[in-house]
């Protein structure tokens, strides 16, 4: 019996299962009835909202097209064959001063390179067979290039005077010597003040340039002379309203050509700041009274010649002895290119004068022995050998062999000691 009991069991529960699950069909499908219109609701108000987003897109104005175009600027627009004009469309285009500069400084250079380029070559073509002397200049050649050569060196720098009031050698040495030169010796003015002194400058230079290229060469006329003079009075008056008196005299202490050539030719001297003005003062005076005239001429030479030697015994009288000595002493060639040569080298000063003596007493030494005519002749020119070797050993010992190697190079007078 209760096999028959169970299986009663199993099919009473299959059948509750079977009715629950009829009645949750029954249910579910009920609720979706109810439920289907709200979802076309929304679906509909879905699709009228993006309906209207789009005709609301359609309907704002296209953004504006960015076209994007190239500088159409070419260079040929502001060449030209006439410099004032390319230099005017230079500016125009905001080309920095320093660059217009450059620029037109490189064109004219070129030009007048191909007109020297034309007077080294004889004409002749080239053909690789024929030795060099076939397209060697003649004399009559050789003689119109320096002509010509000489009338080019003499246009360029006015012709880039008149274009750019520059000055051509100062302007050309900033690419091979020191560009900063102007603003290391007038650091004592303000930047603003240097520039317009500078400016000065070289409005008075070209001034000054134009009138001499106007003279003839070295002999400019009584009148030319007067006119020069004049515009030296205004270029002075001219910084003077820009610069304090003592600024105005450090500027020509710095920048004179008398102020230069004093630099030049003290070297050994080294004189103090006191008496560098001294004899400034004095250089500058005899500068000025003799600026201008033709020194070929002989009147005016031995005028300037006995006016420099009062000036000479001048500053000797307000040096004092000592120094008076030393400075006579600076105006020796040689003794320059020691001081030079051991600055150089890094030797104490007093090798030069060591050098000097020992020069001098060798060749009195030679002197002495060629005046004995009582020597025979082998033992003067042994003793002539023993000279020059002497001397060479002794400047080699005071000099170093770096130093000598140089220094023997010019040193003429040592190998002429041992010469009969």
């Amino acid at each position: 019996m209760k096999p028959r009991l169970i299986v009663l069991i199993c099919l009473f529960n299959l059948t509750l299962l079977g009715v629950g699950f009829f009645w949750l069909r029954v249910y579910c499908n009920h609720r979706l009835a109810q439920d289907r219109p709200a979802a076309g609701q929304l679906a509909d108000s879905l699709r009228t909202q993006a309906a209207a987003a789009a005709a609301a897109e359609r309907a704002r104005p296209a953004p504006p097209v960015l076209i994007y175009r190239t500088n159409q600027f070419q260079w040929s627009q502001l060449e030209s064959t006439d410099y004032r004009q390319y230099i005017a469309n230079l500016r125009a285009v905001g080309c920095p001063e320093p660059t217009v500069r450059d620029i037109i400084i490189t064109d004219v250079m070129r030009v007048y390179a191909a007109r020297r380029g034309q007077f080294y070559q004889n004409g002749r073509a080239f053909k690789y067979w024929e030795t060099d002397e076939k397209r060697k200049l003649n004399q009559t050649q050789l003689e119109e290039r320096e002509a010509q050569l000489a009338q080019i060196d003499q246009e360029l720098p006015a012709i880039l005077r008149e274009l750019l009031g520059i000055n051509y050698e100062r302007e050309v040495n900033k690419y091979f010597v020191d560009a900063e030169e102007d603003d290391r010796r007038l650091a004592f003015l303000s930047e603003d003040k240097r520039a317009r002194v500078l400016a000065l400058r070289d409005q008075f230079e070209g001034r000054r340039e134009q009138a001499l290229w106007a003279a003839p060469v070295g002999k400019p006329t009584p009148g030319q002379i007067e006119q020069l003079r004049q515009i030296d009075r205004e270029q002075e008056a001219a910084l003077a309203g820009e610069m304090t008196a003592e600024e105005l005299y450090e500027f020509d202490l710095t920048t004179s050509p008398t102020a230069d050539r004093m630099r030049r030719e003290l070297i050994g001297f080294n004189p103090s700041e006191a008496e560098f003005r001294e004899i400034f003062s004095r250089e500058q005076a005899l500068d000025a009274a003799y600026a201008y005239q033709d020194t070929n001429d002989e009147s005016v030479r031995a005028a300037k010649a006995a006016d420099e030697q009062a000036m000479r015994e001048d500053i000797a009288a307000a040096l004092g002895p000592d120094r008076a000595a030393q400075f006579e002493q600076a105006g020796n060639p040689d003794f320059q290119s020691l001081t030079l040569l051991a600055a150089r080298f890094d030797l104490p000063p007093e090798v030069s004068q060591a050098v000097l003596d020992m020069r001098r007493l060798a060749e009195e030494a030679r002197r002495q022995i060629l005046s004995n005519q009582d020597l025979p002749a082998d033992r003067r020119d042994a003793a002539l050998i023993a000279i020059q070797a002497e001397a060479e050993r002794a400047t080699r010992e005071t000099l170093g062999d770096k130093a000598y190697a140089e220094y023997s190079r010019g040193a003429t007078w040592i190998r002429g000691l041992g010469a009969n």
